[in-house]
């Protein structure tokens, strides 16, 4: 069907499929008519027009191609189809097909331009010749048609990116918000991303750990075997997990969590392995702690009985008679009874630090001045309390066995203070052994010398120092105020 317009169609329903059709625009004879009926004959549905402005409008409509008289270049409605054209978006580039009036030497400079104008050209001469017309307007067609496809492609990809941005941004908007560290890799584990929190944890430059350089940031104990097992998820895709020891921003180092797993196409294939970094430090030193005073608890029980067996072994060597004997053990295993009992109330309710010395050293005072004990009566938690009743009874056992209270006129002098020290007032705590046998520093460090250092020392916040001086054993414990109650 043959469809004419004379005047511009604001309703495209009212014409065929404008991006297949051909808009024929003929002015004079019959050409206009006679294209017609060739394109509709080879189903093209030609749309005849009667001026460059209706032509404009179609342009603009995104017509198939168009069918145009070289004469008709110069009629009324030039500016309106040049400015349609130049508005064309960027895939849109409409072919041309002129019916030109004779040779080129006989065109004029202006009609030459004319032509150039309208970019997409193909010329043809009259008189028609069907099968060139209708092969030339095919070929328009089929040009205009992968444009079409091109425009489609393309939005599709703008779509697709549009849709990966959003989802890139809701997936960094989530990543940033979790309290971990969240980072992701390239199939062949070479790491790209890291979430803020990361840098926030390392204070490291952005970018600085992409590629290998995070292995850089593990301790160095523990970067061969983070590496290993690395290595390993990347080679079966199995599931990678490690706990590990970070560099924190500080400089020091605390234990974290490193999980990750694989993100598989439905081939299996890996396309991406997202990870996380859990920070685990309180939880893996209230675990050490906890095995240490586990151990610990063991230890005293073994300690208390070989005090029991020194103190009754003792007792019996020097009483006069049985019965002395027996007040002087009952005496004694009771006031031994009595400070665990202490000992288990200060592990649950805020005390006094005078009341766990006192209860602490009770079993191994005599009555005989051998203990000297200064300080102020501060308070003190109940976890530093236990901590710190443990440190004294091992001080004690120590040196019941070997060092001043080995012997006679061995003596034991325990301070403490709070002094000024910059920002927070210092608490100091020292354990002075004299008149003892000569101390020597021993070949290995016991179960006791590691409670006493480092139990005490993380429970205070603080540091401690066993000090083998030849004249006496000496402990240091320096922590801030705070530590008491912390």
């Amino acid at each position: 069907m043959i469809v004419r317009l004379a005047q511009p169609a604001r309703d495209s329903d009212l014409l065929p499929n404008i991006a297949s059709s051909v808009a024929v625009l003929a002015p004079r004879g019959r050409d206009a008519s006679v294209a017609g009926q060739l394109l509709e004959v080879d189903n093209i549905a030609p749309i005849l027009v009667a001026s460059l402005g209706d032509l404009a409008e179609l342009v603009v409509n995104q017509i198939g191609a168009v069918l145009i008289t070289e004469e008709a270049l110069s009629g009324l409605g030039t500016e309106a189809l040049k400015s349609a054209l130049e508005t064309q978006p960027t895939w849109s580039d409409v072919p041309f097909i002129v019916l030109a009036n004779g040779a080129v030497k006989g065109r004029s400079d202006r009609a030459a331009q004319q032509i150039d104008a309208l970019g997409n050209v193909v010329l043809l001469s009259r008189p028609l010749h069907a099968e060139e017309l209708v092969r030339a307007v095919r070929s328009a067609l089929k040009a205009r048609g992968r444009q079409h496809e091109a425009r489609k492609q393309l939005e599709e990809l703008q779509l697709r990116e549009l849709q990966l941005y959003e989802s890139e941004v809701k997936f960094r908007a989530i990543s940033d918000s979790v309290d971990q560290m969240i980072w992701c890799t390239l199939p062949d584990g070479y790491h790209d991303y890291y979430n803020q929190r990361w840098y926030e944890f390392t204070g490291v430059p952005q970018g600085s750990t992409d590629g290998e350089a995070w292995n850089g940031m593990f301790h160095p104990d523990d970067q061969e075997k983070a590496w290993a097992l690395w290595r390993h998820s990347l080679l079966t895709g199995d599931v990678y997990e490690v706990e590990y020891r970070l560099r924190h921003r500080s400089g020091s180092y605390r234990w974290v969590l490193g999980r990750a797993q694989p993100m598989r196409d439905p081939d299996g294939t890996i396309l991406r392995w997202y990870g996380s970094c859990t920070d685990i430090h309180q939880i893996k030193m209230a675990e050490e702690q906890r095995q240490l005073m586990l151990g610990e608890m063991n230890h005293r029980v073994k300690n208390t009985l070989a005090m029991v067996n020194v103190m009754v072994s003792q007792t019996l060597r020097q009483a006069d008679n049985l019965s002395d004997a027996q007040a002087s053990i009952q005496s004694r295993i009771s006031m031994m009874a009595q400070a665990h009992d202490r000992l288990i109330r200060a592990a649950w309710t805020e005390t006094r630090i005078c009341e766990v010395v006192e209860a602490a050293l009770a079993p191994h005072r005599t009555g005989e001045g051998r203990f000297s004990i200064e300080g102020p009566d501060l308070p003190i938690g109940s976890k530093q309390a236990l901590a710190l009743t443990m440190a004294l009874h091992e001080l004690s056992t120590n040196a019941s066995k070997y060092g001043a209270l080995s012997v006679e006129d061995g003596k034991v002098r325990v301070a403490w203070c709070a002094e000024a020290g910059g920002d927070e007032r210092i608490f100091q705590f020292t354990w002075s052994e004299s008149n003892g046998p000569p101390v020597e520093m021993p070949t290995r460090r016991g179960f006791g010398s590691r409670m006493i250092e480092q139990a005490l020392a993380g429970y205070f916040n603080g540091t401690a120092e066993l000090i083998y001086d030849c004249k006496g054993l000496k402990f240091k414990l320096n922590a801030p105020l705070s530590g008491l109650t912390l």
